[in-house]
């Protein structure tokens, strides 16, 4: 069972520059598993699924997955709004 602080340590390990595909399938595992079914999540849901870089248009980059997942940092470490308005 993955423990909850592994989703936060996981989309750290991304956001400090771990571009591989294994990295943001760990993390997208993570989630799953802490079942965060908040639909706030499904543009980063939708990142790490189609994360493949140098694969072509229709894929995610290292650079977009980060972007989403600095919005998505705010859920996924437990807060409510990823703005910063409490």
């Amino acid at each position: 069972m993955t423990r909850s602080y592994d989703v936060e340590e996981l989309a750290r390990r991304v956001l400090e520059g771990d571009e591989s595909v294994a990295a943001a399938r760990a993390l997208e595992a993570a989630v799953l598993g802490q079942r965060l079914e908040d639909e706030r999540l499904d543009d980063l849901m939708e990142a790490l699924s189609l994360y493949a870089p140098g694969s072509g248009r229709q894929y995610y980059e290292a650079k977009e997955l980060r972007e989403v997942l600095q919005w998505a940092m705010p859920l996924l470490c437990g807060d409510k709004d990823p703005s910063g308005d409490k």
